[in-house]
């Protein structure tokens, strides 16, 4: 990710001392790889001249090209000592130290070289990654942003920045960046499997594994486009394909986490778990990256579950989350917001408010249906089974009410105290906005009512209901134990609400105040609700769905008894992409109970919300 570079030789062109014509035959010896021999002529140099300070700083480089950065810091640190005016001094001295992990040391040096040239496109690139791996991605891509002004055809600049405004979740703008990293050099291995990645998080299957032939196009033999290309294979559910792919990967090389860990996946979903743990056995992941790492210990204790050793499960799940949290991602959240957004609508809605609102003008449309409740309550298999009913178009976990609180955030008084004075006129322009994102998600306008699933839309039940009052509302339950060790046991992309589930004790925390919020909801707001349980779902499926259906003014069709068949042909976004094309199961019901042991200080927080529920303690 980062870049150094040599220094420009000695004194001014004419008459050259020997010492200069040493240092560029030296630096010649360096670029074609002769290192020792360019090590042998630098340290001539500074025998005679222990005060180079060019031959010092390219000494410097020389032992950082060798994996031996404590001699490069100190040869580069001499360099600077002597003469710090050449940005390259510093550039090089912050490429060392991020070598290191020493992140805010580098951050400095990059700056350093930043003061001494501003447009210097390798320092603004180098500053943009120190800054990435501290968590500050914003603050990295105006860097990034920078260096490509700067130099625009700077392959690893824009892949570098696509890497971050991925972590930020901005998909798009992401793979314009990937893209363009591949139109400037066409054999950009990693910047095509970006390409890739990218467009598999978008839910484009097709174009995921297109982008990942043409990176095995690009090199045959190359591991991880294989590893890739398996791992989308296993998302599709075409697990035969993907073992066998995988299998290429792990021949040309056999310790690829990438691949063991998608072969892992295929065997625990063919019931092998076993063998699924082997293929992880032995693996080497010094050195792989957190995140990678986090996978891995994840995978591993999925297997251990089903293997039915419950303690070397959690403390597997223990460790894989720990390791989440230290993701630039993760970095990158500030894990109080959500609770102080709770905190604040908590605060904020009691009667004498309510009373206050302005009026809300009627709606010129059917408004849409929200699903919610709490991540691995059940959402996306209900979600899987109304979207197989021809009158129902269902939206799939997207943000238009994130969208609508961001401009309610901005009118005076922000969230929530804006709402209550929200004109008839604005209310208007926002359902308007809603429509216009989801169609943008959509692809156009839905076909038939619109259900928007999306599970912690709970935390804003109370602004759905200012914009559409006529909104019906489907809760999704499961035992609030089952939902808790579910979140904990699951990957998902760090923001700020699911950063909360990385730990079971911050996990069941969250739980209670969101599910908490929504009791004072249906307290104060007349709202249309109904409930499903996942538990009902599951043993009584043609029962709850029928419920459910008239809730919705539907008749029965038989189309939704074949939502599994229909998940197939559907990409699904969620970490239950695995689950919801299976038939139905109850094996994860009372699934908690294999972990009372981590139960036990936690219960009281959970036991209001298990009787109002009317589940067993």
């Amino acid at each position: 990710m980062s870049r150094r570079r040599f220094g420009k030789g000695g004194p001014p062109r004419g008459k050259r001392k020997d010492p200069a014509r040493l240092l560029e035959k030296a630096v010649r010896l360096h670029r074609k790889g002769a290192l020792d021999d360019a090590r042998d002529l630098y340290q001539k140099i500074l025998r005679d001249d222990p005060n180079n300070p060019n031959a010092l700083h390219l000494l410097g480089l020389l032992c950082l090209a060798q994996g031996d950065s404590q001699s490069a810091q100190s040869w580069i640190s001499k360099a600077i000592a002597l003469d710090s005016r050449p940005a390259e001094f510093h550039n090089s001295l912050g490429v060392v130290l991020l070598g290191q992990a020493r992140n805010e040391e580098a951050r400095a040096a990059f700056a350093a070289a930043l003061e001494r040239n501003p447009v210097d496109a390798e320092a603004l690139n180098n500053i943009g990654n120190a800054l990435q791996n501290l968590g500050r991605l914003d603050d990295a891509v105006l860097f990034y942003e920078r260096a490509v002004l700067a130099r625009e055809d700077y392959e690893e600049a824009h892949y570098n920045l696509g890497r971050a405004l991925q972590f930020l979740r901005r998909g798009q703008a992401a793979l314009t960046e990937f893209r363009r990293a591949v139109e400037i050099r066409a054999d950009y291995l990693k910047a095509q499997r970006a390409i890739g990645g990218v467009l598999l998080g978008l839910g484009d299957f097709e174009g995921a594994e297109a982008a990942y032939r043409a990176a095995i196009d690009i090199q045959s033999s190359d591991a991880e486009s294989h590893a890739a290309l398996a791992e989308m294979l296993e998302r599709k559910s075409d697990l035969d394909a993907a073992l066998a792919v995988a299998e290429i990967a792990l021949r040309h090389d056999a310790g690829n986490v990438r691949a063991a860990l998608a072969g892992a996946r295929c065997e625990r979903r063919l019931g092998r778990f076993s063998e699924g743990l082997a293929r992880l056995d032995g693996l080497d992941l010094s050195g792989i990256g957190v995140e990678p790492e986090s996978h891995v210990r994840l995978e591993q204790a999925a297997l251990q579950d089903r293997l039915g050793d419950f303690a070397a499960a959690y403390d597997l799940y223990t460790r894989a989350n720990a390791l989440a949290l230290q993701t630039p991602r993760a970095l990158a959240v500030d894990p109080a917001a959500a609770p102080r957004l709770i905190q604040r609508l908590a605060d904020c809605f009691d009667k004498e408010w309510l009373d206050g609102w302005t009026q809300t003008p009627d709606p010129d449309r059917p408004s849409p249906v929200f699903m919610l409740g709490f991540p691995r309550s059940g959402t996306t298999l209900l979600e899987q089974v109304l979207d197989a009913h021809p009158a129902l178009t269902t939206m799939e976990e997207k943000d238009p009410v994130e969208m609508l609180r961001g401009r309610i955030t901005g009118l005076p008084g922000s969230y929530p105290a804006a709402l209550a004075s929200l004109t008839p006129e604005t209310i208007e322009e926002l359902r308007a906005a809603y429509f216009s994102r989801a169609a943008q998600h959509l692809g156009g306008e839905p076909e038939g009512l619109l259900v928007d699933k999306m599970p912690l839309n709970t935390i804003d039940a109370g602004l759905i209901f200012r914009l559409f009052p006529d909104a019906r509302f489907i809760l999704s339950l499961r035992h609030p134990c089952d939902v808790v060790v579910s979140g904990f046991m699951q990957f998902f992309e760090p923001n700020e609400a699911m950063i909360q589930l990385h730990t079971l004790e911050s996990a069941v925390e969250f739980y209670a105040s969101v599910m908490g919020l929504w009791q004072r909801y249906a307290t104060l707001l007349p709202l249309q609700v109904t409930t499903v349980r996942y538990e009902d779902l599951v043993t009584d499926f043609e029962g709850e769905t029928r419920r459910l259906l008239d809730f919705l003014g539907l008749e029965w069709d038989e189309a939704v008894r074949d939502h599994a068949k229909r998940v197939r042909q559907r990409p699904v976004s969620t970490p239950s992409y695995h689950q919801v094309v299976q038939p139905l199961y109850s094996r994860s019901i009372g699934r908690w109970h294999n972990y009372r042991f981590a139960f036990d200080a936690l219960m009281p927080a959970l036991v209001p919300f298990i009787q109002a529920w009317g589940y067993p303690e």
